[in-house]
């Protein structure tokens, strides 16, 4: 009698463990379906996806499906090659599947092509009931983008977040997406011109996409989402890029030829200091920099904080990036394909 107890829990502990054992094994077959199912739909859409067969693995807790490599291509020049990627199902969070990669990821776009590498990359989905993504959020860490045109440039971390909030109005009044943007430890290709630390400490964006992007290829449908005057308004700017300090709201907008469109209301501080810088180097005169200085003087206020601030519209139109009426140097154009034809200007 003093065994029933003891045979009692042995029981229920088998019991449990086949049902764990079996829901890993549906879970698993759920799994190699939907991937299928998913692959099925990319090729649809006009992509053509290479990939190596499926192993699983991870029992008890996690369904890991392993790819040694994966390739991604779209005839209108978009291509990526990555290797080492983990598709992860953990069991108690069925909704929120997680893919992991290390290693060398090949990039190209248009003219541009690249070689980017990763300590480690993470990108968490979340899904609702029907298997619809609501948000994803992306971190890497000791990231190295190299391409032939330059110097890599390096960052120590990398993270993104969306969420999608499916509005019921889809118009471009009214915010489809909600996105975050950060970056650490930017150490900048060699031969920067500016009179810049060769390493900004920090970049941060906040925003809402307004307007929705439809489906189809990339470059037709942010043409489409343009045309119809999908902008995104960029909530918070933070540029952390010694000796100056920017801070920044307004709105982003595309061109016809899908090149970015920016004007916003910044916040500047560190200006004096990169007056001095300069003058040092020789790109302004003594009598600039004396005249530059007392305007930083008259037009600066101090924050909350009390910190000497100068705010002034921001803008970039044409490739030019603009201070108030100071056009500061010319940016170069996204390496983009051609847009599609028939796409209507916005």
């Amino acid at each position: 009698m003093r065994l029933r107890p003891v045979m009692l829990v042995l029981a229920a502990l088998a019991a449990a463990s086949l049902a764990v054992t079996a829901y890993w094994f549906h879970v698993a077959g759920e799994m190699r379906k939907g991937l299928d199912a998913l692959t099925a739909q990319i090729r649809s859409e006009g992509w053509r996806v290479e990939r190596d067969t499926i192993a699983l693995g991870g029992f008890p807790w996690r369904v890991v499906a392993h790819l040694s490599s994966l390739h991604l291509s779209h005839p209108e020049g978009w291509d990526w090659r990555g290797e080492n990627i983990d598709i992860i199902i953990r069991l108690h969070a069925p909704l929120r599947p997680i893919i992991e990669s290390s290693g060398f990821h090949t990039l190209a776009s248009g003219t541009w092509s690249g070689m980017a590498s990763t300590e480690k990359a993470r990108l968490e989905l979340g899904l609702n009931a029907d298997g619809e993504p609501t948000s994803l959020r992306f971190e890497a860490s000791k990231l190295v983008l190299e391409h032939a045109q330059g110097d890599p440039l390096v960052a120590a971390s990398l993270s993104f977040g969306l969420d999608l909030l499916n509005p019921p109005d889809a118009s471009h009044e009214t915010p489809s997406a909600a996105f975050t943007l950060g970056l650490a430890g930017i150490e900048l290709p060699g031969g920067t011109d500016l009179p810049l630390d060769p390493r900004i400490r920090a970049a941060q964006v906040e925003g809402r996409i307004m307007g929705s992007l439809r489906g189809g290829p990339p470059l037709a449908a942010l043409a489409a989402w343009s045309a119809e005057g999908g902008t995104v308004e960029l909530d918070r700017l933070v540029l952390d890029w010694p000796p100056l300090t920017l801070e920044a709201d307004g709105t982003l907008a595309i061109d016809p030829a899908l090149q970015p469109l920016i004007a916003t209301s910044a916040r500047i501080r560190g200006g004096a200091e990169l007056v001095a810088r300069l003058t040092k180097v020789g790109m302004l005169d003594p009598a600039a920099a004396a005249a530059a200085a007392m305007a930083l003087r008259i037009m600066a206020r101090p924050d909350a904080l009390g910190r000497s601030t100068l705010t002034m519209p921001l803008t970039l139109q044409d490739g030019i990036l603009s201070a108030g009426q100071i056009r500061l140097f010319r940016v170069p154009p996204l390496p983009l394909p051609a847009p599609p034809s028939g796409a209507n200007p916005p």
